[in-house]
């Protein structure tokens, strides 16, 4: 599994302009197969402020998604858009697991079917 985190900065004057791609990107990202999650997010401290958390099954999602047209839109628009350079982190990760942990279940008596 392959997980980004990259937040930017927006100029003001291009806020809305850059929510407008972000969400055509989002809602194009979420059809790729493979890809596990895709948001990108508005800091609500810094309206400016932006964060992408991308979540692929492996390195073959990410291709797929780096070939969509609303994604170089958005490489495109970037040199307009943002008032400082991208700051991002690449995760590869080789074991997940469902959070919070469930609690166990009570076993059951056989002859009942009701807890012990």
């Amino acid at each position: 599994m392959i997980l980004y985190r990259v937040a930017l900065t927006v100029d003001p004057g291009q806020v809305e302009h850059a929510r407008h791609l972000f969400a055509e990107l989002v809602e194009a990202s979420r059809r790729v197969p493979g890809v596990i999650d895709f948001d990108i997010l508005q800091d609500p401290a810094d309206p400016h402020r932006f964060v992408s958390i991308e979540v692929y099954a492996d390195e073959a999602a990410v291709e797929l998604q780096d070939k969509l047209p609303q994604l170089q839109a958005v490489m495109d628009a970037l040199p307009a858009l943002l008032t400082s350079s991208l700051a991002g982190t690449k995760f590869v990760v080789s074991a997940s697991e469902p959070w919070p942990p469930q609690p166990p279940t009570p076993p059951q008596d056989s002859t009942t079917g009701h807890g012990v």
